[in-house]
């Protein structure tokens, strides 16, 4: 199965945050106050290349709504469809001539490709390969699959480089009718609520109404999200009496905005729980919650597998294949961890990756003798120097592990990590994924490898295989592997796994 890289920003797939906290985390050491203020803003695009959010219905500099499905947005006109490539549009000529310097490589890519084939849409070159017409069968999304894929490659060829993400994007998501794969833009209009999904007819837009239905409002939240139509910034001043939590029992929080209300002090809510919320502030809500997913995943796990009353003093956790997840533990977050577990004194965060940030080792130190120390190894986990000794883990986790990736080629660095902490026993590994079919797959090499073990480091046992996880990130992205119906979109940290290698 061919899967597309993940190879965009960690926060929001296309709209990456910067955490503020007034000084950076990069060298933190300081005894963090009893209110701390987390403020999370949009990062600004540094270079239009990097296109944020692509979306075909909006000017891909401003990221303005179609004005021909919303006549209430102020604009001059329709959006300008670029007249080579067929897959971007502006809403001026100003915004079109701005952004052509970074459009221009892949534009006239797309361009040659179209002129050699003589067809009228970039997905249609590949037609002569594949002996079929790309909208031939439009049921068989695996067929379209294939056409994306092959163009991409046919591109990637010219431009003698691989695809960037927002490449990719712009041929995994053209305006197509969601029926029959109409393309031609005249013939098309959008969804008046999500502003994603296309048709070429009222007729096809009512056969399609149930099986849309069910995702229309999380895409339209992707539309949305990370957008010049709202302010995503929030603040929260947490203020937690660690000394009364230590005498009172706190209910556990099911999901992250309850995550999110516990360290705000305020009910978050979302559009499930508060009919009629407002659009800007829904988008802020899960902008914030989206930051406690991880250490909810791990408050979660540890309580799944009954570590949550068993644990004492110290807490030491490895994060393997880290790369940005340090952005995710910062003051408030890990506050939280410690009002969950009273016990809690010494929180351990050890990061472990290739691709981590050497700056995220901090020290920070809360109120009644707390402390997190999170320390950083740029390196696979097997790889680990031996001068390094690091102590036994309570709970090993891969956030967003994609252990499926590269399995069977040479860049499938997990196996030899996996094996390592299968020698540990009674040791839990979490791992997540992005979609229940990456789940399952990741499951079974864990699984596959688990059985190649000796008898005598013990049987791996799986507590919790390929589930929905509560504390996944509630920021929807758009699944890129078109024929994944069951994950149209999809959450960082949406599936859960947990198991471990039981000793008799």
């Amino acid at each position: 199965m061919f899967t597309f890289p993940r190879n965009a920003p960690v926060h929001g797939r296309g709209d990456s945050l910067r955490l503020h906290f007034g000084a950076s985390l990069a060298s933190f050491h300081h005894t963090v106050p009893f209110q701390t203020h987390l403020h999370l803003i949009p990062h600004p695009c540094a270079m239009a290349s990097e296109y944020p959010n692509f979306h075909p219905n909006k000017c891909n500099v401003c990221f303005l709504e179609s004005p021909m499905a919303k006549p209430s947005v102020p604009a001059a006109g329709p959006l300008l469809l670029c007249k080579k490539c067929k897959l971007i549009k502006y809403c001026s000529k100003k915004h079109q001539t701005y952004d052509a310097p970074s459009h221009k490589e892949f534009c006239t890519a797309v361009q040659s490709v179209l002129q050699k084939s003589g067809t009228d849409h970039v997905l249609r070159c590949t037609e002569s390969f594949l002996g079929k017409l790309f909208n031939s069968n439009p049921e068989n999304l695996t067929a379209f699959m294939n056409h994306v894929h092959c163009t991409g490659l046919l591109i990637s060829k010219i431009l003698q480089r691989p695809l960037y993400h927002h490449e990719n994007q712009m041929l995994s998501f053209p305006a197509l009718c969601n029926v029959c794969l109409e393309y031609r833009p005249e013939r098309l209009f959008f969804c008046d609520n999500c502003q994603q999904v296309a048709y070429c007819s009222e007729e096809h837009q009512q056969s399609d109404r149930e099986a849309h239905a069910k995702w229309c409002d999380g895409l339209r939240l992707n539309f949305y999200y990370g957008t010049d139509t709202t302010n995503c910034a929030t603040k929260l001043y947490p203020n937690f009496d660690f000394e009364q939590d230590e005498t009172s029992q706190k209910p556990f929080p099911k999901d992250t905005f309850e995550l999110l209300s516990a360290a705000a002090g305020r009910d978050i809510q979302t559009s499930l729980t508060e009919p009629g919320l407002e659009l800007a502030q829904e988008l802020e809500n899960i902008n914030a919650a989206g930051i406690f997913s991880p250490v909810g995943t791990i408050l979660h796990v540890l309580r799944t597998v009954g570590l949550q009353h068993e644990l004492e003093e110290e807490l030491n956790v490895f994060v393997l294949g880290a790369e940005l997840d340090y952005l995710c533990f910062n003051p408030v977050t890990e506050a939280v961890l410690f009002r969950f577990l009273p016990k809690l004194r010494r929180l351990r965060l050890y990061l472990i990756g290739p691709n981590v940030n050497d700056a995220a080792s901090s020290v920070m130190h809360f109120m009644n003798n707390r402390t997190i120390e999170v320390e950083v190894y740029r390196y696979l986990f097997h790889k680990l120097p031996p001068q390094f000794k690091l102590p036994k883990p309570h709970l090993a986790v891969a956030f967003n592990c994609g252990f499926n990736e590269f399995f069977g080629t040479g860049k499938h660095t997990w196996d030899e990590t996996i094996r390592q902490l299968l020698t540990i026993p009674n040791v839990p590994l979490a791992f997540t994924s992005y979609t229940q079919r990456e789940a399952i797959e990741d499951a079974a090499i864990v699984d596959l490898t688990g059985q190649t073990m000796p008898a005598t480091c013990g049987k791996l046992v799986f507590m919790r295989r390929n589930v929905t996880n509560p504390f996944h990130n509630p920021v929807p992205i758009r699944n890129p592997n078109r024929d994944d119906k069951t994950d149209v979109l999809y959450y960082e940290n949406g599936y859960l796994s947990i198991c471990v290698m039981q000793m008799d």
